[in-house]
């Protein structure tokens, strides 16, 4: 795992994004698979922007990691969040948009037809942010690190941190998602993980400085030599060892 520490969220974005943006103007073809939240908002803003100024996404096929059970058009969605902040902003168009069924009856069925679908395209970078837990997609604390894509349950600080983003109360808040497990998160040939603010320090601190257990999920990617990790000063406040400690690059 590389690590790269950057001053501010602004640097972050501007870092991440500049990962994802090299691997759709060298790639034939690129696949990518994003994450929502508020930790990405600011690399798909500089993503919304390039297109507007003529990047061409005609040949890339875009991704997602997860999708949280319930009506479609609910604020909380990956969907809703996609088309808010990437689809209807662009005028041009990926060659493909692929998105998890938050709706389906049968989850067993959407887990097989969403699999087929990362069979037949590889993805090339999956982006990934980071729980106040330690989660990755919906992979909570305790799942093991073979997870495949499942229907996960959300601890309660994941849908305490869903309530805060989406400004909905607990009764609104989803509590279940499909996720791409650690298999195949990890099987991306680029996996970015980026981390801002203090309110992820304890996180971060996890990830870089604690145990590699599945008790942080995050630390599944410690090892992994596709794996690279951005954080800014707030989120890497708590780490006790000096930054050039670490597998870095600037």
């Amino acid at each position: 795992m590389k690590t790269i520490f950057v001053r501010n969220y602004d640097d972050m974005s501007v870092k991440g994004y500049n990962i994802i943006k090299k691997v759709i103007e060298t790639k034939g073809e690129p696949v990518i698979s994003m994450t929502t939240g508020g930790t990405p908002k600011g690399i798909f803003k500089l993503f919304v922007e390039d297109i507007q100024n003529g990047l061409d996404i005609s040949n890339t096929t875009i991704m997602n990691l997860d999708e949280y059970v319930g009506p479609q058009d609910s604020v909380y969605t990956v969907r809703t969040f996609m088309y808010k902040n990437l689809y209807n902003l662009v005028n041009g168009e990926p060659k493909n948009i692929f998105l998890i069924d938050g709706e389906a009856q049968d989850t067993d069925k959407e887990i097989a037809r969403y699999k087929e679908i990362l069979n037949q395209f590889p993805r090339d970078i999956q982006l990934l942010g980071l729980g106040t837990n330690g989660h990755i997609g919906a992979n909570e604390p305790g799942t093991p690190f073979d997870s495949t894509m499942f229907l996960a349950q959300h601890d309660e600080s994941t849908i305490q941190s869903t309530m805060k983003e989406y400004g909905i109360t607990r009764e609104e808040a989803p509590t279940e998602m499909l996720t791409l497990g650690f298999a195949e998160i990890l099987k991306a040939e680029k996996v970015l993980l980026i981390a801002s603010g203090k309110h992820k320090a304890e996180a971060v601190k996890a990830l870089l400085e604690g145990e590699i257990t599945p008790d942080c999920p995050a630390t599944a990617l410690r090892n992994c030599d596709n794996a690279i990790v951005i954080i800014d000063e707030d989120a890497a406040s708590l780490l006790e060892k000096d930054h050039k400690s670490y597998n870095s690059f600037l």
